[in-house]
């Protein structure tokens, strides 16, 4: 039989749960059909077929959920293998599924806790190790602690070969107890990172938007205000990695979305390309998709800047959270009413807080500032 194990679908999780099978044990495949629908960093992701035969065993069922490497399903040699005698591989290594372009980083890879060996790596190395998927707990150091040469130089080495039994998986993650786990997992090795890698510095302060009608579509608007704010200030439109600052061309807002199963942050791509009614139905199918759990891969990767407007449901002002390689993230709190002076008197006028994150080992102070104030004017003209 051969064993087409669990691939490296590229999202920065050691696992995925079975949501589908789309074949059954007996069927014949062609290479690169679609054999099971899987979940892993809040994305849903059809597995093709490394090759084409007779499905023999699957070798998990639905709502379970496999590690990286371990047996995904099995095919019964062809008829000219059987028949020339050729020796079938008993496992195929899996491989990655399609090319995943890296406009946003992948999240951290999940470690486990080791107990039975000291500390050898500052914070900062450890963060570097996750970030680049090195398992310290299978090194040892040149001295008393591993120095970013020495995790980079892991990183560019082939991993080395893991047996994995189908029989015993003593490492293996437990089934998902709920079908939004993949998702909440995914969330908190994303903050998890951020903790370790960012240095946070947040300015708050507060748009007239008295000016906007009942109908006015806010998110629309604040998209629209990013895209100018940045003009002003580009490097808050950018990747930081490896301790490099790369401004993007596009700006690619990637939209924080509540759901039942958690958080959702789909990208609205080179939103000036887009008009209102476009940006309107992509934001109307992102928060369908994320009621039902099922937006595209592709709709999660690429984002320059994050956008949280977290007012439509509670709340003012916040500290929003920078996600790695991001360097900015825009808060939008509930809008209120306050009496203010207004040309001279005093009126009631509506106010839209705002709170901004950068990451400080990227952005100065300054350029956050500047921003905001191009935003927040760019919001009251």
């Amino acid at each position: 039989m051969k064993i087409f194990r669990l691939p490296d679908l590229g999202e920065g999780l050691p696992d995925a749960t079975i949501r589908e099978w789309l074949v059954r044990e007996g069927d014949s495949v062609a290479t690169d059909q679609a054999l099971v629908t899987v979940e892993t960093a809040k994305a849903l992701v059809e597995v093709p077929s490394p090759y084409s035969g007779t499905v023999e065993k699957r070798f998990a069922a639905e709502g379970e959920t496999l590690q990286t490497g371990q047996p995904l399903i099995g095919f019964l040699p062809s008829a000219n293998e059987a028949a020339a005698g050729v020796s079938v591989p008993p496992a195929d290594s899996g491989t990655v599924v399609g090319k995943i372009e890296s406009g946003g980083e992948a999240l951290a890879r999940e470690q486990r806790p080791v107990f039975n060996r000291p500390r050898c790596a500052t914070p900062v190395v450890r963060a570097l190790a996750r970030q680049l998927g090195v398992d310290l707990s299978r090194l040892h150091p040149s001295g008393s602690r591993f120095s970013e040469a020495e995790v980079r130089a892991a990183a560019a080495s082939p991993p080395p070969a893991r047996d994995v039994e189908p029989a015993a998986r003593p490492e293996s993650a437990p089934a998902c107890s709920t079908a939004g786990e993949p998702v909440r997992r995914a969330m908190a090795l994303a903050m998890g990172r951020s903790r370790d890698e960012v240095c946070p510095m947040t300015l708050c302060d507060e748009a007239d938007i008295s000016h906007w009608g009942k109908s006015t579509p806010a998110t629309v608007m604040l998209v629209r205000a990013i895209a100018a704010a940045v003009r002003e200030s580009p490097n808050v439109n950018a990747h930081f990695q490896q301790e490099n600052l790369r401004p993007q061309l596009s700006v690619n807002i990637g939209l924080a979305v509540d759901a039942p199963r958690g958080l959702f942050v789909p990208v609205l791509r080179d939103v000036d390309a887009q008009s209102d009614e476009q940006l309107l139905e992509v934001i109307r199918r992102f928060k369908q998709q994320a009621q039902q759990g099922a937006i595209p891969r592709n709709d999660l990767q690429g984002a320059t800047i994050h956008l949280s407007n977290f007012g439509s449901l509670g709340g003012r002002f916040a500290t929003p959270v920078v996600v790695p390689p991001l360097v900015c993230i825009v808060g939008a709190g509930r809008s209120h009413k306050a009496v203010l002076p207004h040309k001279g008197k005093a009126r009631v006028r509506k106010l839209l807080p705002l709170s901004i994150t950068a990451d400080h080992r990227a952005v100065t102070g300054g350029e956050l500032a500047r921003f905001l104030k191009a935003l927040k004017d760019h919001l009251e003209s």
